[in-house]
């Protein structure tokens, strides 16, 4: 059987699992199952064990689940209020001031997280029903969180990065440092098109009148709402970047920052540490029942010489058209991947396939991981599937339709575009700093 053949068959069966409704981790594992037992004998199934070993073991991911905590305690800590009533107060009466002030706020809340949806569930449903209440467009109000919000796996810290980490071999530190400045470029374009759009149509986001003047004084005693968020980024990737902490420490460092600031703001209990080692465990398992899916379904490509036909299938492409149509042909495959299928899951898919491939094309592999998570970030928003689409549905209010949040994400999908494209051009606004710190892998 040619390897075209098998390819197809094994193709089929993967999105035909999908079809089904199974879960993507259990239809890697189940296709990687089933076509090492065809084709080979039940012996050989001791590759489904020794890869959950390998994974499981593998020092990197200890970070997932202590950067996951920090944000699970981070929703109940009392912080997205602090930071709310500040930006509230500073930008309120500006024209979109609020909508400006959303995309501040998740870009504070994703320099903690590491995740895409935090801001969503954190900053939405104080900041959303306030925009609605003052008028703001929907499609204003509801885009600049959920927008805002995705960054969350380009602004360090980063679960994405880990795991692209975990696969190519990549510093997990240099990776979170070439992350930050094409997050904050996609966090500023956001906010010079709200500004602009309020501005030449004003019913999109009307100034807020506040019901009574508010002081110098109150807006300087406001500022005490960002003070521990922007200890708590410190801690965390100031000890990553200076090198005393590597990527791990330095994610249990946050993990006791978020607890630390959830005692100051009264919210420590028992109910938010157990309701936030819990909601770790699960989003942790998830995670890695894909990465161990991800590495079984990758053994079964090599194994079968699929990964190296797809591999010498790009390497041609490079070859006869050159590198620049190389990287063109692969962001393409990676943005009508993340239309359908999780971020997480397009990455341990992919990178297996492709990391050998640009390493042979003399692509800087760095560079190619910040340009992949930019793409991986602008698959949170696109329909039909996007994660943050559905995300911002659970906590807009009733009426709003998912056409309406479709809609409400174009002009972000388009500057998230406009970025990537940037980056490419000046590779420098993802390596210049990685070069210059010192980090620890």
């Amino acid at each position: 059987m040619s390897t075209a053949v098998i390819t197809l068959v094994v193709i089929v069966t993967f999105f035909s699992l999908m079809l089904l409704g199974l879960p993507v981790a259990f239809c890697l594992i189940g296709s990687a199952v089933i076509f090492t037992f065809a084709f080979w004998s039940p012996t050989a199934l001791y590759m489904a064990a020794t890869t959950i070993y390998a994974q499981s073991t593998n020092d990197i991911f200890l970070a997932i689940p202590l950067f996951v905590y920090l944000a699970a305690i981070l929703e109940q800590s009392g912080i997205a209020e602090g930071l709310y009533d500040m930006f509230y107060k500073w930008l309120g009466r500006l024209r979109g001031g609020l909508a400006i002030g959303s995309v501040f706020m998740c870009t504070i809340m994703d320099a903690i997280s590491g995740l895409g949806a935090t801001g969503i569930v954190t900053i939405g449903p104080i900041a959303m029903p306030e925009m609605f209440k003052r008028n703001y467009d929907k499609k204003m109000a509801i885009g600049c969180i959920a927008a805002g919000s995705a960054l969350g796996p380009l602004i360090p810290p980063s679960v994405i990065m880990i795991i692209i980490a975990g696969f190519t071999g990549l510093s997990v530190g240099k990776l979170f440092a070439g992350g930050l400045f094409p997050g904050l470029l996609c966090s500023a374009g956001f906010c010079l098109y709200i500004g602009i759009k309020c501005a030449l149509v004003p019913q999109m986001g009307p100034a807020v009148a506040h019901e009574r003047p508010i002081s110098w004084a109150e807006k300087l005693k406001s500022l005490r709402g960002v003070i521990l968020p922007v200890l708590l980024i410190a801690a965390v990737m100031g000890t990553i970047y200076t090198g005393i902490c590597t990527p791990t420490e330095g994610a249990g460092v946050g993990a006791m920052g978020a607890l630390v600031c959830a005692g100051i703001n009264r919210k420590l209990t028992w109910k938010t540490v157990f309701g936030g080692g819990k909601l770790s465990i699960r989003i942790t398992c998830m995670v890695m029942w894909l990465l161990i899916g991800g590495s079984m379904f990758a053994s079964l490509l090599n194994a079968l010489g699929i990964q190296q036909a797809l591999g010498n299938a790009l390497v041609g492409i490079e070859h006869n058209f050159g590198s620049p149509t190389l990287l063109a042909v692969i962001m393409g495959i990676i943005f009508v991947m993340g239309m359908f299928i999780d971020g997480a899951a397009i990455t341990v898919l992919t990178m297996p396939v492709l990391s050998p491939v640009i390493q042979q094309a003399n692509i800087d592999l760095l560079w190619f991981g910040i340009l992949f998570t930019i793409n991986i970030v602008i698959g949170y928003l696109t329909p039909p599937f996007g994660m943050n689409l559905f995300y911002t549905r659970g906590v807009a209010p009733s009426g709003i339709r998912m056409a309406d949040i479709y809609e409400s994400i174009i002009p972000y999908v388009v500057i998230m575009m406009v970025v990537l494209v940037i980056v490419i051009l000046i590779p420098e606004i993802a390596t210049w700093l990685p070069n210059k710190i010192i980090v620890t892998k």
